[in-house]
């Protein structure tokens, strides 16, 4: 499906290319919200701070995939995680081949500070095709070697926009060797701007025949890790840019066809998107220290196993509410009880100020009482 104009001329194309030029944006919002990131993460105890980056990461692997249409089981990714980091967490070993490798690649990128090399990013590609690439032959842990236009899309396979033609197979090789030249290298004025050009960089160059998108997101978070704002654990990227994917495909479409090589628009873009990231990342710190509070307050509570499963799926949504609130039939549901039982648990989960019961027949529902205030059933 074409959705660009045939005598379209492309950034690359550009005599100046890869010679971008950019207005700077303000960055002190941004600046303060790493730092808040930062304090935070001193400020947090061992069981929260191995849950905030528990969750961070889940949500980044499920998400980079997830921009490229590949979905991954939420248990697999958890059991990666936890093998991995050695989190010594209750596990059901559902890790796989696939979110094992995703996970290292990820860990690589925010942990490896090492300079970027070819063969460095030849493995993260490797890796991401670790059970190869499915029905369509690619090269794996190469280069492109297409004789083929090749293409920026999105969306599922049958349902493609094309948003970019990439340079030919032919220049890649080199212009890959000057992109890794220029990201080892201290030239730009901010680590951030760096990390924001080098994404953009890396998706116009499209050097490979897939997972180009995985990996310029990796390239983006191993920037940052170096400039030491935050724990690049603690913050995704990728989440927001899923959240925000069709904005982000608006953006390149405007860029890319800037042969003035002026990238200015993707920047300012770019730099909201990360205030967004950390955003997202203090909500989650909210939710893992209301966590702390509620277990604290109820460490003497006595709890059977079912209110217990009840009362962990209820804390998984935060910093959502529950939908719907907590009901028999739902109580039924996750723990098999019968409905006198559900029913039973329930009660006594008000009667300990654990819960709060709302309307009342068929109507009625729980929400999880989070502090002292207001406790009594209505």
């Amino acid at each position: 499906m074409k959705t660009y104009q045939e005598n379209e001329n492309w950034i690359w194309e550009g005599q100046n290319f890869p010679l971008f030029v950019y207005n700077e944006t303000a960055l002190d919002t941004l600046y303060y919200k790493f730092g808040q990131l930062k304090m935070l993460e001193d400020l947090l105890n061992r069981e929260s701070y191995s849950e905030l980056m528990l969750n961070v990461l889940i949500d980044e692997a499920i998400s980079t995939s997830a921009i490229e249409g590949e979905l991954l089981q939420r248990s697999s990714v958890r059991s990666s995680i936890n093998k991995i980091l050695k989190l010594g967490l209750e596990d059901d070993y559902s890790y796989t081949r696939e979110s094992d490798a995703l996970i290292e690649v990820l860990l690589d990128a925010k942990t490896n500070l090492e300079p970027l090399t070819k063969d460095r990013v030849f493995s993260w590609h490797k890796a991401l095709f670790v059970n190869g690439s499915g029905l369509r032959e690619i090269k794996v842990g190469a280069y492109r070697t297409d004789t083929e236009v090749m293409q920026v899309v999105s969306g599922a396979w049958n349902k493609e926009k094309v948003h970019y033609l990439a340079p030919p197979s032919k220049e890649v090789e080199h212009l890959m060797d000057t992109f890794f030249v220029w990201l080892n290298e201290d030239n730009e004025t901010s680590g951030i701007y760096k990390a924001v050009v080098a994404h953009l960089y890396f998706v116009l160059i499209h050097p490979f025949d897939d997972g180009n998108g995985r990996i310029a997101r990796a390239i983006t978070d191993y920037v940052l890790a170096k400039s030491n704002l935050a724990n690049g654990n603690f913050y995704s990227i990728s989440t927001t840019i899923y959240q925000k994917r069709k904005e982000y495909y608006k953006v390149l479409d405007k860029v890319c066809v800037n042969v003035d090589q002026d990238i200015s628009t993707w920047v300012e873009w770019f730099v909201n998107l990360l205030e967004l990231s950390i955003d997202d990342t203090l909500e989650k710190v909210e939710a893992v220290k209301t966590k702390a509070k509620f277990w604290d307050r109820h460490k003497e509570t006595k709890l059977n196993e079912r209110q217990k499963k009840v009362i962990l799926k209820m804390l998984a949504s935060l910093p959502e509410k529950f939908e719907g609130g907590m009901r028999v039939q739902k109580y039924m549901s996750i723990t098999k009880a019968t409905r006198i039982t559900a029913s039973r648990d329930l009660s006594d989960l008000v009667e300990k100020d654990v819960m709060k019961s709302f309307g009342s027949g068929r109507g009625r529902y729980y929400e999880l009482v989070y502090s002292d205030d207001n406790i009594n059933t209505q």
